[in-house]
């Protein structure tokens, strides 16, 4: 009790003393304004995370709310243990996809500094904010023009490294949770729901942004022979096999599936046909040097058939055309890669 009214009169002495000296009072006023403002900034900023319920929308919903404070072009998050990205970009046309492959190229680099960097060939400026005191575990990264207030975006930096951890732990624990009943229980891989719902998701965004999108059906080749000649146990330690070697190939905005046996499908954002098609023959020397053979039989391969949507596409036909370039592969042949008809 006795603390409490030394607190209050030495309270009192101080008002006393800045009524006394307007130019302390009127200080002390726009300190608490401050502090008011950034108090409120960060309520808006919980209320608008908190109802996100996946790492896109909460990269989407925090992208939005920052612009009011800082303009920016895009930003991006990548959690390197979790495997764990998003780029948010702001951009139409050309651009866009200009800078969502620089944001892709620097999210994935393994060290980074949190000073100004330049994207000469952009006339862009970015910066990153890591989250993690292990630099490559956790990075979020903005990209902004020469005319934004670099100074501003100091003064929001430590701001957004306290306020966005907890719900950024909040919703990549959740995503945790729920991938674990989207997984193939062999593999590890994604199963076809989540191809199917992903595939949703990269149509509406290749829509609106006009951004490149492909699609890949791969399935082993000989690799019957391996199931019937060494057994189920070494044909499921050949499917891990192949899944960690695709696994480690593809970027984190790439979705790779199990969708059958020895069935494999692939989306691939931000890349056309020509680049797909160098990446899936790059796959297929993967498969091949892992050098898993039954005795007797050639040496498992892949065959892949890949596509690109474009405007106006029906999805049930692109999945149809994907499909019959597998076929492709498979009839040609096998250990190789094929288009659809008319898209040599």
């Amino acid at each position: 009790m006795g603390i409490e009214i030394k607190r209050q009169w030495d309270r009192g002495a101080q008002l006393h003393l800045l009524a006394c000296n307007p130019k302390d009072l009127v200080e002390e006023l726009n300190r608490y304004r401050l502090q008011s403002e950034q108090l409120e900034r960060v309520y808006e900023l919980h209320r608008r995370l908190g109802e996100k319920p996946d790492l896109a929308s909460m990269m989407e919903a925090f992208s939005a709310w920052l612009k009011s404070y800082f303009p920016h072009e895009l930003v991006a998050y990548r959690h390197g243990g979790r495997r764990r990205s998003y780029i948010s970009c702001s951009c139409h046309g050309p651009q866009r996809q200009s800078l969502v492959d620089a944001a892709s190229q620097l999210l994935t680099a393994e060290s980074v500094a949190s000073t100004l960097g330049h994207l000469d060939l952009l006339d862009m400026r970015y910066r990153f904010l890591l989250l993690n005191p292990e630099p490559a575990a956790e990075r979020l990264l903005l990209i902004f023009d020469q005319q934004s207030d670099v100074d501003g975006y100091e003064a929001m930096v430590t701001l957004v490294a306290r306020e966005l951890r907890g719900p950024l732990d909040r919703v990549l624990a959740y995503e945790d949770l729920y991938d674990q009943a989207r997984r193939d229980a062999l593999t590890g891989l994604v199963n076809r729901r989540v191809l199917d719902e992903r595939l949703e998701q990269e149509v509406a965004n290749a829509v609106r942004y006009g951004h490149p999108l492909c699609l890949a059906y791969l399935d082993l080749d000989h690799f019957k022979a391996v199931n019937d000649v060494l057994g189920h146990a070494e044909g499921d330690v050949a499917l891990r096999q192949v899944s960690l070697a695709l696994s480690g190939m593809i970027r984190d905005s790439d979705c790779l599936a199990r969708v059958g046996g020895d069935e494999f499908a692939m989306i691939l954002p931000h890349t056309d046909l020509e680049r797909g098609r160098k990446f899936m023959e790059r796959l297929c020397t993967t498969v091949r040097s892992l050098n898993i053979q039954a005795p007797g039989h050639p040496v498992l391969g892949v065959s892949i058939g890949i596509s690109q949507w474009h405007s106006g596409l029906a999805m049930d036909h692109w999945l149809e055309v994907t499909d019959a370039a597998l076929y492709k592969a498979k009839a040609g042949g096998r250990c190789r890669v094929c288009t659809a008809e008319g898209e040599e």
